[in-house]
């Protein structure tokens, strides 16, 4: 079952835990996620308005959108892995 998970050492890290305790990180990570994707709309949105003002401006606004995805995106590794091993998805 767990042959495609994507971040194999946290497979290691669980194995020896609880449900209970893999549903707790797995509804942390969930909620956490659901920030990190608000936070990367954020500044999408800035780097959109930014490209018509300061070019200097349009480049820091684009990086901080860039680093935002990044974090989200790999967050969401983190937390498709743990919907994995836990199988199912936990009511948040």
């Amino acid at each position: 079952m767990t042959s495609d998970i994507d971040l194999r050492p946290l497979v290691g890290l669980l194995a020896n835990e609880s449900e209970d305790v893999i549903e707790t990180l797995t509804v942390g990570a969930i909620k956490k996620h659901r920030k990190l994707v608000d936070h990367a709309e954020q500044m999408f949105q800035l780097a959109q308005a930014g490209e018509q003002g300061n070019v200097k401006d349009a480049t820091a606004a684009h990086l901080a959108y860039l680093d935002a995805a990044i974090e989200m995106h790999a967050q969401m590794s983190a937390l498709t892995t743990l919907l994995t091993i836990l199988g199912r998805t936990p009511k948040v």
